[in-house]
C-alpha cells in the first residue's frame, strides 16, 4: 500500500511549505507554494527574495514584528495573515505559520520552516459579511435615533402628561430603544476599531463633569428601583485628564450599563472617582454575582458574555468590554476589574492625571 508522508499530504492540500537557512539566507519553496502564487513549479526562484517582494507594504512590518518575537523566543511560532501579490497582479490573503527548527549557541535561530495557506476566499466572505452588517447597522441608527428622540420628548412631559399605563409603556419603549441603539453603536464602533479607523479627539476633560454627565445619560437605563451614585475625591476642584470626551462617555456608559444589568432591583450602582499614583480612576461597582472564575482573563475579549442568574434583563453583543479596552488604551489608559470581597464586581478605567 502506498504511504504518504507529511509533505505529500500538505502538497495535496495545496499548503505551501518553505524553509529558510537564517545563516546563509538560502531558502527553498515547495511546488504548492509556487502554484499558490501563480508560478510554474519548475521555475527557479530565490524564495526569500520572492517573498519579500510580494508581501503588501502595509503588512510587511507586522509580519516581521511577529518573526522578531519568535527569534527572541517571546512566542513559539509566528502566526499572521497578510496580503501577498499573485503573479497575475492581484492580491491574495496568505495565512502563515512559521517555527524555528534549529537553534545555535546563545539562542541564535539557525533555520526556520513555514506553512503558507491561501485563505483569500475565507477572508473575502468574512469581509462581505462584515460590510453587510455595517451597512445594516448604519441604516438602523438613523431611524432609531429619531424614534428615541420622539420618545424622550414624550416622556419629558413637553407634550403633556401621559396617563399612568401609557406612560409606563412609553418609558419601557425608551429603555429598549436606548439598548437597541447602544447595540447598533457597538457594532459600528467594533468595525471602526477592526479597520483601524477609530480616531480620538483628545482634549483636557474635567472628570467630575464627565462622571456627572455619564450618570445623567444612564437615567433611561436604570429600572426596578435602582440608582447610581458618585463618590470619591472630596471637594469641587476640577480634576483633569486628556481624553476624547465622547469616547470617555461611551466607556463609562458601557461599564455602568453592565453594572445595571447584573445588579438586583433596588440596588445602588456606585461610580467612584479616585486619584492613584498620578492616575485618575473611574471605578464602577455593582452588586451582582461577580465575574465567574471561568471568565478570568477573557472579560475584555470580543464576544465574551457572562450570564445573569434568574431573569435576564437584556441581551448584548458581547463586544462592549472589548470596545472599552480598545478605546481606553487608545487614550493612553488601562482597564480592568476585580471581584469585591463582599459581593459583586468593580470594573475600573484609569487615565494619566494632567494639571
Amino acid at each position: 500500500m502506498e504511504k504518504l508522508n507529511t509533505f505529500d499530504i500538505l502538497e495535496d492540500a495545496g499548503i505551501g511549505v518553505f524553509e529558510l537557512d537564517l545563516v546563509t539566507g538560502i531558502s527553498v519553496a515547495s511546488p504548492a507554494w509556487k502554484r499558490m502564487i501563480g508560478l510554474d513549479v519548475d521555475e527557479e526562484i530565490l524564495a526569500q527574495e520572492e517573498w519579500l517582494s510580494r508581501v503588501h507594504p502595509d503588512d510587511l512590518e507586522t509580519v516581521q514584528a511577529e518573526d522578531a518575537k519568535m527569534f527572541a523566543r517571546e512566542i513559539k511560532r509566528s502566526k499572521v495573515t497578510f496580503r501577498f501579490r499573485h503573479e497575475d497582479g492581484e492580491w491574495i490573503w496568505i495565512q502563515s505559520d512559521v517555527g524555528i527548527t534549529e537553534w545555535g549557541e546563545n539562542n541564535k535561530p539557525l533555520k526556520m520552516v513555514g506553512l503558507h495557506t491561501d485563505v483569500t476566499d475565507f477572508v473575502m466572505r468574512e469581509k462581505s459579511k462584515d460590510d453587510y452588517l455595517a451597512m445594516i447597522s448604519h441604516e438602523l441608527r438613523t431611524p432609531l435615533t429619531s424614534i428615541l428622540g420622539a420618545l424622550k420628548m414624550a416622556n419629558s412631559g413637553q407634550l403633556g402628561e401621559l396617563p399612568g399605563p401609557i406612560g409606563n409603556l412609553m418609558q419601557l419603549a425608551q429603555r429598549n430603544s436606548n439598548r437597541l441603539l447602544h447595540m447598533v453603536n457597538e457594532i459600528l464602533d467594533f468595525k471602526s476599531i477592526e479597520s483601524g479607523e477609530m480616531h480620538y479627539d483628545l482634549e483636557k476633560v474635567n472628570v467630575r463633569d464627565a462622571a456627572a454627565d455619564a450618570v445623567l445619560s444612564m437615567q433611561g437605563y436604570i429600572q426596578d428601583g435602582q440608582k447610581i451614585s458618585v463618590a470619591g475625591e472630596p471637594g469641587d476642584d476640577p480634576i483633569y485628564i486628556n481624553a476624547d470626551v465622547n469616547r470617555l462617555q461611551q466607556i463609562l456608559a458601557n461599564l455602568m450599563s453592565n453594572a445595571i444589568k447584573f445588579s438586583p432591583a433596588e440596588s445602588e450602582i456606585e461610580l467612584g472617582l479616585n486619584i492613584k499614583e498620578g492616575q485618575v480612576e473611574f471605578a464602577v461597582r455593582d452588586h451582582g454575582p461577580g465575574v465567574p472564575d471561568e471568565l478570568e482573563g477573557k472579560m475584555f475579549q470580543r464576544f465574551t458574555q457572562a450570564h445573569t442568574t434568574g431573569k435576564k434583563k437584556f441581551k448584548s453583543t458581547g463586544l462592549g468590554l472589548s470596545i472599552c479596552k480598545q478605546m481606553t488604551e487608545g487614550m493612553d489608559g488601562e482597564i480592568g476589574y476585580f471581584n469585591n470581597e463582599d459581593g459583586g464586581a468593580t470594573f475600573w478605567a484609569r487615565f494619566p492625571l494632567v494639571s
